[in-house]
């Protein structure tokens, strides 16, 4: 019963935050979810503001192979300009995606070609910003739309951005 209840609660903070767009409203369910189950990792792995490392450092702990996890440590790493940090993250979640356990990332295809466009979008990011530009692109071009077909125009989005601030991410 607790586990479909979480899950519940998971779906309307999603809701509440991606349709709604009502973070502190997504925030206070999820904390819902974590007081029902402190170590749960899809509840810890939603983003948290200034807690968002921590919780993704707990749910590693708990799941080294989660990808969601990875993903927002390397969005944190980029975030800070720590590019080599985001590259070990990014890396990391790419070797993870066959292991990661959690049925949603199984079971939900839309989600799981997101959440991987999503780490790759990190990764062509650090590669971008380290000089790497040509490894960005064909992460962005061929290597992406291979492996995540339905999110071809995110990854498209993502090198026009990137060509659009060659130089810095603040331009």
């Amino acid at each position: 019963m607790a586990h479909e209840q979480i899950q519940e609660l998971l779906a309307d903070a999603r809701d509440a935050y991606g349709v709604f767009d009502k973070a502190q409203r997504a925030l206070d369910i999820v904390d819902r979810a974590l007081a029902l189950e402190p170590r749960h990792v899809e509840a810890l792995n939603l983003d948290r503001d200034d807690a968002a490392e921590t919780c993704h450092q707990q749910a590693l702990a708990i799941e080294p192979c989660s990808v969601e996890a990875l993903h927002g440590l390397a969005a944190l790493a980029n975030d800070r300009q720590d590019y080599a940090l985001a590259l070990q993250w990014a890396e990391r979640g790419i070797a993870c995606i066959p292991d990661d356990p959690y049925p949603e990332f199984i079971e939900n295809e839309d989600y799981r070609q997101r959440l991987i466009a999503e780490l790759l979008n990190e990764q062509a990011f650090a590669l971008w910003y380290t000089d790497r530009r040509g490894e960005a692109e064909a992460l962005l071009t061929v290597t992406g739309p291979n492996l995540c077909p339905l999110e071809v125009e995110t990854l498209e989005d993502q090198l026009e951005w990137l060509e659009h601030h060659p130089d810095s991410p603040e331009e």
